[in-house]
């Protein structure tokens, strides 16, 4: 073995443990630290564990916003995701997503009716501006057929 090798196998595992307490001494550093770059370090500690509490407070008020967003009611959806007899337990987060999708399909679906029904100047959306704008719109096409009931 070399000076070096054997230089760092004499190194005491209690030695280490005794110089990570004195981090924030002065002596330890190589440096003097002064007492208003200790509080600074000490405050920024105390922010960092603030942020993490207020991400906290802001994450759990997204799960409540979110549940508040939604326009159909996650329950009915719920329902209708056990109807399929594969499917015994739902997750939560899944019925939600499952209901903001299927939103997102309605209002799709329903501007797109709407703006055709105005384009021919009329009032009233019938079933036939349905069927038309399904055979019209690219994303809509896996519906075609399904209006014949």
């Amino acid at each position: 073995m070399s000076e070096e090798e054997e230089h760092c196998t004499d190194v005491d595992i209690s030695d280490i443990i005794d110089d990570s307490e004195n981090i924030g001494d002065s002596e330890f550093l190589g440096t003097e630290v002064t007492d208003s770059e200790l509080s600074i370090i000490q405050d920024s500690e105390n922010i960092n564990s603030e942020e993490t509490a207020s991400e906290r407070k802001v994450s759990n008020t997204v799960k409540v916003d979110s549940v508040k967003s939604t326009r159909l009611p996650m329950s009915r959806i719920k329902n209708i995701m056990k109807m399929d007899p594969d499917v015994s337990i739902v997750n939560s987060e899944a019925v939600f997503l499952v209901t903001k999708a299927t939103e997102l399909f309605l209002e799709t679906i329903a501007k797109e009716t709407y703006s055709y029904t105005v384009q021919h100047k009329r009032k009233t959306i019938s079933k036939k501006d349905l069927e038309v704008v399904i055979n019209k719109v690219d994303c809509l096409c896996f519906l075609e057929g399904a209006m014949d009931f």
